[in-house]
């Protein structure tokens, strides 16, 4: 064969190998992660299965219709709402528009109510619809001219003027927020007027503490009400929330709930299936992480009351302000800081990543000055002072909605915060009382007013909590425990808590907890055990483990064995794509 044969053949393979494929959007739909049915729905329409859908930054539970189908929707007698939408890559193989009809066939003929001509202009994103029937109707179906899979609709909301008798649910997470920043915890900072009333006018809880330094693995705590080495959900393994884990979000919808997430942290939480549970997980204001993330939440949750909430309720909401970098909006930026100098270029605009084990390659090693951590400190502390004014304005529209349907409000943090007190600044490689020790403030119908606890209570507790609060049968085979018993005033055993940081597949800390105690443990043991009195010592600056022999002794026969630690089942390995290692990288949790 002549040379030019040979590189005529070397360029056709090569151009046959790079072409692009044609898109198969019913492959790509069929492929996204399956979701419970909604059971008025599907009764109606046996064949349909439901999807985790992700359109732009918002998640939502919806069907995959089929071309020549007609979705036949429960009996109408009010306001009905749902949102549609179309995958991009439908457009990629069909240029021209199709239409999507809702059709009373109760009527002869067949009447249109509602119709929607779909660009491609369209795709991409969710599209919310409200209809109010002038009349009752006995069979109502969505019906279209699509010419293959690509469009998705939610299954529709149906309005009836009957008040719930379950209680609203919302829970208000503070990323990276110190319970000893708070004035309601003796901080001498005005911090937090609004979380601080709202302390007053609930229950505060004095020793609540985390699972993990780390938000997923906390989060996944929260919502399963399990421990890190239980859910498996850790960097050490996969941070993807395995299938077999049912959530706070599931037992509440299986039980009549609309669930609702809003989340602004910069990496997404629904690419770790935390998004599990929810009818919606909007993630669009990520986009604000650095700069104005909780004004963007407000308005997100203030437009999905006004257009699709329904009662009762579970809203998961999640602030990022005070997580690092410490940067807060212009006015609160001179709250705290009377009298202190800034630093020059990033740490004076709060970025603390040359103080971690992730500084870029090019920085030397070095601690923080006192004058960089009082300007840090100064500018995490108006960070707070943002969240807090922007809660406080969410609180009272809550309220203000709220009618004569049962409310319950909970707010906590995912972990807290370090400045360098034991040489590690951020959160994610400590297990001391800063990081450890989290703010829990629960207020509404049938809670008690000005109570405090000083008893021990874990994240873990908090799903437990919440469905014994609405009602709900609880989960099985957990390490949480509901709190409720504590808040009207039942004695019980002090609790004890838990908290591990893995380092890799083999090696990680475990902190014990039982008040006034906690103590640290590496494992496999080659670093100091520490024991601390937090009580007295709450910055942990005196190890006692030297002059408490016995005492460590003793501690030590309650820690899970090495083994029962690697144990159980682990979620498949998962390679994070670009975009989302790009943001855990930004955010110092990836080299």
């Amino acid at each position: 064969m002549s040379r030019a044969k040979i590189i005529f053949l070397f360029l056709l393979v090569g151009f046959l190998s790079c072409r692009e494929q044609e898109p198969d959007p019913k492959g790509l739909l069929l492929n996204q992660p399956l979701d419970e049915p909604e059971p008025f729905f599907k009764k109606l329409n046996p064949e349909l299965s439901f999807y985790r859908i992700k359109l732009g930054n918002q998640v939502r539970r919806a069907i995959a219709y089929a071309p020549g189908q007609e979705l036949i929707i429960p009996k109408l007698n009010g306001k009905i709402k749902f949102s549609f939408g179309v995958i991009p890559q439908y457009f990629l193989k069909h240029q021209q528009a199709f239409e999507l009809q809702l059709i009373d066939q109760s009527l002869s003929p067949e009447k249109i109510i509602w119709t929607e001509t779909i660009s491609k202009e369209m795709a991409g994103k969710w599209h919310y619809v409200e209809i109010t029937l002038s009349k009752p109707s006995e069979r109502i179906i969505f019906r279209s001219d699509i010419k293959d899979f690509g469009l998705v609709i939610t299954p529709p909301i149906i309005f009836t003027k009957t008040s719930p008798a379950q209680p609203t649910i919302i829970f208000i997470l503070v990323d990276a927020l110190r319970a000893d920043h708070l004035g309601a915890y003796g901080y001498s900072r005005n911090t937090s007027p609004n979380l601080d009333e709202l302390a007053r006018s609930g229950t505060i809880f004095l020793n609540a503490i985390t699972a993990s330094p780390f938000t997923v693995s906390s989060l996944t705590s929260m919502f399963t009400g399990l421990y890190p080495w239980e859910h498996k959900a850790v960097f050490a393994y996969s941070l993807i929330l395995r299938p077999d884990l049912i959530t706070l979000a599931q037992k509440l919808r299986e039980n009549g709930y609309f669930t609702a997430g809003f989340s602004a942290t910069y990496f997404h939480l629904s690419d770790f299936s935390l998004d599990r549970g929810f009818e919606l997980f909007d993630e669009t204001c990520s986009e604000k992480f650095f700069f104005g993330d909780a004004e963007c939440l407000n308005q997100a949750v203030s437009n999905w009351l006004e257009a699709e909430a329904r009662a009762p309720f579970f809203l998961f909401i999640h602030y990022v302000s005070p997580h690092a970098p410490y940067h807060p909006p212009l006015e609160y930026q001179n709250f705290f800081n009377t009298g202190l100098e800034k630093p020059k270029g990033e740490i004076g605009e709060g970025d603390v990543q040359r103080f971690t084990s992730n500084r870029r390659f090019y920085q030397i090693p070095r601690a923080p000055t006192e004058k960089e951590l009082k300007w840090l400190i100064s500018q995490y502390d108006a960070e707070i002072r943002y969240v807090d004014e922007q809660i406080g304005r969410l609180v009272k529209e809550l309220y203000a909605q709220k009618g004569n349907q049962p409310l319950l409000v909970l707010i906590t943090a995912d972990h807290g915060e370090a400045f360098y007190e034991h040489k590690e600044v951020e959160h994610r490689t400590e297990l001391h009382w800063q990081v450890l020790h989290i703010p829990l403030i629960i207020f509404g119908d049938q809670i008690p007013s000005g109570e405090q606890i000083k008893s021990l209570v874990r994240s873990v507790d908090i799903a437990p909590s919440l469905m014994e609060y609405a009602k709900v049968s609880p989960f099985i085979n957990i390490s949480g425990k509901s709190f409720l018993g504590l808040i009207q005033g039942e004695n019980e055993p002090e609790r004890i808590g838990w908290a591990i940081n893995f380092k890799n597949k083999k090696r990680f800390q475990i902190s014990l907890v039982m008040p006034p105690y906690q103590m640290l443990v590496w494992k496999p043991k080659n670093k100091k055990i520490e024991l601390y009195n937090f009580w007295d010592d709450p910055e942990e600056k005196n190890n006692l483990a030297l002059e408490n022999v016995e005492l460590v002794q003793n501690l030590l026969k309650l820690f899970p064995s090495y083994e029962q630690i690697l144990s159980g089942e682990k979620p498949p390995q998962v390679k994070y794509d670009s975009e989302t290692r790009k943001r855990l990288k930004s955010l110092h949790y990836l080299k």
